[in-house]
């Protein structure tokens, strides 16, 4: 009868209307939960660029150090040159004071005789107060 396909009709509306109902709160809550989503992804790129540019900086701090770590080589390797060039030097000059002594131990000074000479003759000269 009319009566019960109408019936059949309205409830057949209503179930077709609460299941567009469930289907606008799916698409109301995957909405909030793609906003979400894009949020937490804009918070994750700012945190890889962060971390990024840690890493950029670390890297040049890294290559600034080694840089420094071989100039300072250089300068060590250098003052080893210096010092074993001083030490060598220094050979030399004590082989050539002994030399210097031997051959001045043949030479002597005049006697004392000679000493009390000079302070005769310095004391001829007035003394000026």
């Amino acid at each position: 009868t009319i009566q019960s396909d109408t019936n059949e009709a309205v409830i057949s509306m209503e179930h077709t209307t609460a299941e567009v109902v469930r289907g606008a709160r799916l698409a109301q809550d995957a909405g909030i939960a793609l906003e979400e989503i894009e949020n937490v992804s804009m918070s994750l790129a700012e945190l890889i660029q962060n971390i990024s540019n840690a890493a950029r900086q670390q890297s040049s701090s890294a290559a600034h150090i080694s840089n420094t770590m071989n100039v300072i080589q250089e300068i060590t390797s250098q003052t080893s040159s210096g010092t074993n060039a001083t030490a060598k030097s220094i050979g030399n000059l004590a082989e050539m004071a002994s030399e210097l002594r031997s051959s001045v131990a043949g030479f002597t000074l005049p006697e004392e005789e000679s000493a009390d000479q000079e302070e005769e003759e310095d004391s001829d000269v007035p003394v000026v107060s």
